[in-house]
């Protein structure tokens, strides 16, 4: 089985692969340069079905070495040096002087099983193999004259092709195969696949090798600093085979990647700056995917918040995402008990999910959330308004008329009133003992608010003096992301930690520990945007901006 393998060569590969992987936030600077994801790519088969590139890359490190809490860089440290001595037990290996010296990028691939037969198109098996960079030949010489004086660690040499391959076998009884080839290690516990690995540093084609069009589609998450790069070739395959031996809750999660039928490829990469961690993923869609003919432009309803809006989801179209949930509910046993279940609700209270609800949703969408400590918002401190465009009015207005008539008639009472506020007139759902709980009305002919809170209806119905787009924060991370985009998600991390702290933290039944609170403070904001560049391919990108190092 898959994690068998994958097991397997994490446990004996670990005192190999952790100096990458932890290099990277242990910000010790390389002196020399880190190998390229081109340079390994020539040692990975081309129908590897995922590969990923780890590169702690100088100036990548030293920017990091620029943020966080002097609370989060101790809670790091201390399991960073938890997880070296525990990946090296039992061994006289030291990692900052035996391993971290002589490593440079490392890849790791998935290929598709050679023992599979063909008529098992769907196998649940593959190889693992894994390229180190040696950017420090002596060192790592110095590195292997240790490793092989462990006791207990037998090794049988073989050759293949001119190449020699070392087999190494532990006392526990665990395989891998070691090979070295033009400065770089190979690594594999099946000996075919460490064969395999040969044939393409010797010239096979290789990943560094595909075609045209997908070198472009590779190339297409140009990060600064890049740490980390990932190319899964086939998504639905890969994802089938790595969770069919999960177990418990990782399983669900697990499932509903799979389920995401329209995804055929994917390549991401993870890369730093002076601002702070930027992600960029290029998905390329198969023929399940909804096709656009165009790129949709948001118009600037965002210029309708105030400044101390903490969080905001912006997009457009949400009558064409409900129709490609209904198409992706098709294959998805999960999502469609959702959208049965979501329709019966509606029905109980006359309203038809695709007639009267979201068949008017045909324009722009925000989604905000507004801080205020005042009126029914005040045991909360958070508010939230909905702004809808439509392109029928009518539409909209019975199913507001709908809900009115729902609330009046709830027990215990809710009245329905209206009033005219700064020349809006809104429809407000009031509680007799605690004021407003929600208010609608129309703040242009086609653009439609639903607001939760009466001091959030006061704010968003009148044009604020400082509106979000004013803000440094909201710059700070919007500017960053591209555009045009037709979706983004902005959270000014910061304030939803102190708010969070202030109202959410605070609530005896709610416990955060302590060292998830020291890392989430290191944050700044977040921004998140969805791009669709064209019928077959879709990106999405990420800025997570840090705050600057304190002492």
């Amino acid at each position: 089985m898959p994690l068998k393998k994958l097991n397997l060569l994490v446990a004996t590969a670990t005192v190999i692969c952790v100096g990458a992987l932890t290099s990277l936030v242990y910000l010790k600077t390389a002196r020399v340069r880190a190998y390229t994801i081109a340079e390994s790519a020539k040692f990975v088969p081309d129908e590897a079905m995922m590969a990923t590139f780890i590169s702690p890359t100088p100036e990548a490190i030293a920017h990091l070495k620029q943020f966080g809490t002097p609370e989060a860089r101790t809670w790091i440290a201390q399991n960073l040096t938890a997880f070296k001595q525990k990946s090296l037990a039992d061994t006289s290996l030291n990692f900052d002087r035996d391993l971290q010296s002589w490593m440079g990028g490392v890849m790791v691939a998935f290929l598709p099983d050679e023992d599979q037969q063909p008529d098992q198109q769907e196998s649940e098996d593959f190889d693992l193999l894994m390229v180190i960079g040696i950017k420090n030949p002596i060192k790592a010489w110095h590195f292997a004259r240790q490793f092989n004086a462990q006791p207990d660690l037998q090794r049988q040499q073989r050759n293949y092709k001119g190449v020699e391959i070392v087999e190494y076998t532990e006392s526990e009884g665990r395989r891998y195969n070691v090979a070295v080839v033009d400065n770089h290690v190979i690594v594999a516990a099946d000996p075919s696949a460490i064969e395999r690995g040969i044939d393409t540093a010797l010239g096979e084609e290789s990943l560094a090798s595909v075609t045209e069009s997908n070198q472009v589609f590779l190339n297409s998450v140009d990060v600064p600093h890049p740490i980390l790069t990932l190319y899964v070739a086939e998504y639905p395959t890969f994802v089938k085979q790595i969770t069919s031996d999960v177990s418990g809750s990782s399983q669900l999660s697990m499932q509903l990647l799979s389920r995401i039928k329209p995804v055929e490829s994917v390549v991401l990469a993870i890369g730093v700056d002076r601002a702070g961690i930027r992600l960029k993923a290029t998905t390329k869609l198969n023929n399940r995917a909804t096709r656009q003919s165009q790129q949709p432009q948001l118009d600037p309803l965002v210029t309708r918040f105030p400044t101390d809006t903490i969080g905001l989801i912006h997009t457009q179209g949400i009558k064409r995402i409900w129709s490609e949930i209904l198409t992706i509910s098709e294959d998805n046993s999960d999502l469609r008990r959702l959208v049965r279940q979501l329709r019966r609700g509606l029905n109980a209270i006359n309203l038809d999910a695709d007639e009267d609800v979201f068949g008017w949703m045909d324009g722009e969408f925000a989604l905000g959330l507004i801080a205020s400590d005042e009126g029914v918002l005040a045991p909360l401190g958070l508010g939230g308004v909905l702004m809808l465009e439509t392109s029928d009015r009518a539409a909209a207005e019975r199913m507001l008329a709908q809900l009115d008539t729902v609330v009046s008639e709830s027990n215990p009472p809710v009245n329905v009133e209206q009033r005219k506020i700064a020349g809006v007139e809104v429809t407000e759902w009031k509680d007799p003992q605690q004021g407003t709980l929600f208010g609608h009305g129309w703040l242009q002919s086609n653009l439609v608010f639903i607001a939760f809170g009466g001091p959030v209806v006061e704010a968003i119905t009148s044009e604020p003096q400082l509106p979000l787009p004013a803000s440094p924060r909201y710059q700070n991370v919007t500017e960053l992301l591209p555009q045009p985009n037709h979706s983004y998600v902005y959270l000014d991390v910061e304030e939803l930690v102190t708010w969070a702290t202030g109202y959410l933290i605070a609530a005896p039944a709610i416990a955060v520990q302590p060292n998830a609170l020291a890392l989430v403070n290191s944050v700044q904001g977040l921004g998140v945007s969805a791009t669709r560049l064209d019928s077959q391919t879709a990106r999405v990108e990420m800025i997570l901006t840090l705050k600057a190092k304190r002492n």
